[in-house]
């Protein structure tokens, strides 16, 4: 079991008024008007316990589940997008698989963070996510996404999971951090925010990562 660093900022996700965040009966089959690409990396997260949020690239645009508007609505997706950005909802086998099929590779990173949905202003969701993004605007994502897809179709984790949420809905429920032990985490953070020399030396280093840039575009920091 491997397990990914946390990126050191929250990320914000404007998405549509109209998009179904509750009771989603289309969360795989509306990559269809996008990509036969994204129906597999949807289908095949929901099998890990994940969830495809959305891609951004300059190759693929803006896409997902998440960025229905720029699917649908002509003219809404063109645009420059810099870098490679992939938002996964969480789960530990997604985030087992992520950190194995990117270790040792300098061209991409991948951490986990918050990721908050908001429609202008009011915030609609939040939910732990699994953020991946290249270190350079030129990143291959076509050979990345494959390598990816081909190894969750090895995974497999439960195929029907895909099937049940297109015919009865698939209910999003967000407890941000539900994976974490809450006390772990402010012992860490009360560590990590003293400042004695020998306390840093002790504990090690901040567990907490930059965020690479250049940033996708689909992206808007938070601190």
């Amino acid at each position: 079991m491997k397990n990914l660093p946390y990126w050191n900022v929250n990320l914000d996700l404007d998405i549509a008024s109209w998009l179904p965040m509750g009771m989603d009966y289309r969360p795989v089959s509306v990559n269809h008007l996008y990509s036969g690409e994204l129906v597999a990396l949807a289908s095949l997260s929901l099998s890990l316990g994940s969830e495809l949020f959305c891609l951004s690239s300059p190759r693929i645009g803006f896409a997902g589940p998440f960025l229905r508007d720029c699917m649908i609505i002509p003219g809404r997706g063109k645009g420059l997008s810099l870098g490679f950005t992939a938002v996964f909802g969480y789960s530990q086998p997604m985030e087992d698989l992520v950190a194995r099929q990117t270790e040792g590779d300098f061209a991409i990173r991948a951490g986990v963070s918050l990721c908050n949905f908001r429609n202008r202003s009011m915030l609609l969701g939040s939910f732990k996510a699994i953020v991946l993004a290249s270190s350079t605007p030129f990143f291959d994502d076509e050979e990345f996404l494959a390598k990816l897809i081909a190894a969750m179709m090895k995974e497999k984790g439960n195929l029907s999971f895909s099937y049940f949420a297109e015919q009865f809905g698939y209910l999003r429920f967000a407890i941000p951090y539900e994976t974490d032990d809450p006390l772990d985490l402010e012992i860490s953070r009360l560590l990590y925010e003293m400042e004695f020399d020998e306390t840093r030396e002790a504990v090690g280093p901040s567990p907490e990562e930059p965020f690479p840039t250049p940033l996708g575009v689909i992206v808007k920091l938070a601190k």
